[in-house]
């Protein structure tokens, strides 16, 4: 397995170059290191986030944009060092896909490699955005409580939320899981550490700064629904019929839109997200209960599904649906691949690719609303919706007799 593991690093080393010099993966004319290099050099000088630098993510994303600072904020020498820092991100995160799908019955191969095909399904926004350390995160608390080890899974889960919200939809369906196996003290435990973690270290940064922390909060709760979003494209849609202007701005460092039903959409698309982590919560508890192959424990694999899916739902029924998104959603492709799961693989990989003929390319002409721009945003909310899907499906399938690869 070690070739295995040798093999798909090289192969994500040489993606990492086609997203450095060889177009289109190169494209980044569009991306956050400045964002980030600007917010890195004051914090390596001594500043406080929330304090004395404006910060809108949460508490643990502070040292993944800043510590390539660390060898120099100029525009180049910062560009460089997190290249190489996303390039050890996306490598753990091929290598907690092997672990998983090892777990789980899938093929640890065919986890690694396709994890590792990332850059190209990606492009550049993979090494220009922080995304692939709370998906490290993610996996590495999912792994944690495959391997039963539930205190210490939501512990790396509270991190993973920590540094970005998004798997924050992940621990209902992993309390489900726990209490449909008859395991409520685990459960409980794993609840009451998951949210001792978060408080701790939110509660850091309200003593840092309370104005600031709040101002982080309401950074999220005051910017409108973003251009890429499936609630914009509703907007559009009203707009286009006549039910309400759709207004165009550009603020909270992003295209959005304003329209008198926003607020109302918006707790739609909320309710929508609400519904889908509840019935994912159902089909991880029910699924998988008897029939695993030896070694691998009952439901383990309906609980990674599961997860992984309810960070698509995030993605997609969010009023912000950002480029870097996509990149929670690859190790569901990956594992998907291990498993055999081949459509569901597919359907990812359409994500990804789709997102890619995108952005950067062709974002402006989304944010100008150019038909065949917005249709291509449309066509891939469409397939991570087929993604979502796809995903139940399986939940839902009977429970198969598997054959685990030997490691």
């Amino acid at each position: 397995m070690r070739r295995a593991a040798l093999a798909a690093l090289v192969l994500l080393a040489a993606g990492w170059a086609l997203t450095l010099w060889v177009g289109p993966w190169s494209d980044e004319r569009v991306n956050d290191l400045f964002v980030y290099r600007t917010f890195a050099a004051p914090v390596l000088d001594g500043g406080l986030p929330y304090r004395d630098v404006a910060f809108e993510y949460p508490p643990l994303a502070a040292p993944a944009i800043a510590v390539p600072g660390l060898v120099g904020t100029g525009a180049e020498q910062f560009r460089w060092a997190f290249a190489l820092w996303t390039l050890a991100g996306a490598a753990a995160v091929a290598l907690l896909c092997g672990a998983l799908a090892r777990l789980t019955g899938g093929d640890t191969r065919r986890a690694m490699l396709a994890a590792a095909a990332m850059p190209v399904l990606c492009g550049a926004l993979l090494r220009t955005h922080f995304d692939v350390f709370p998906v490290a995160l993610v996996l590495a608390a999912l792994l944690l409580l495959v391997r039963d080890r539930p205190r210490a899974g939501f512990a790396v889960l509270g991190l993973a939320v920590m540094t970005k919200a998004f798997p924050i939809v992940i621990a209902p369906v992993a309390i489900a899981w726990l209490l449909a196996r008859g395991r409520r003290r685990d459960a409980w435990q794993g609840a009451l550490v998951f949210a001792a973690v978060m408080a701790a270290i939110a509660g850091a940064a309200v003593v840092a700064s309370p104005d600031g922390a709040l101002d982080a909060i309401r950074y999220h709760l005051d910017r409108p629904v973003q251009i890429e979003s499936s609630p914009a494209l509703v907007l559009l849609a009203l707009d286009a019929v006549g039910a309400g202007h759709a207004e165009s701005v550009s603020s909270f460092r992003s295209d959005g839109l304003l329209h008198p039903a926003a607020a109302m959409i918006e707790s739609l698309f909320l309710t929508a997200l609400v519904v889908l982590v509840a019935l994912l919560c159902v089909r991880a508890a029910t699924g998988g209960r008897a029939g695993a192959a030896e070694g691998e424990p009952p439901g383990s694999r309906e609980l990674v599904l599961a997860g992984l899916a309810a960070c698509a739902g995030f993605a997609l029924l969010g009023k912000v649906f950002s480029p870097q998104f996509v990149i929670w959603v690859l190790p569901l492709g990956a594992l998907a691949f291990a498993w055999r799961m081949h459509a569901l693989a597919g359907a990812v990989a359409l994500v990804a690719v789709l997102t890619q003929i995108e952005f950067p390319a062709h974002y402006f002409d989304v944010v100008a609303r150019e038909p065949l721009a917005l249709g291509l945003v449309a066509l891939r909310n469409i397939a991570l919706a087929a993604v979502i899907g796809l995903a139940l499906r399986e939940l839902r399938a009977p429970h198969r007799a598997r054959t685990l690869v030997p490691a």
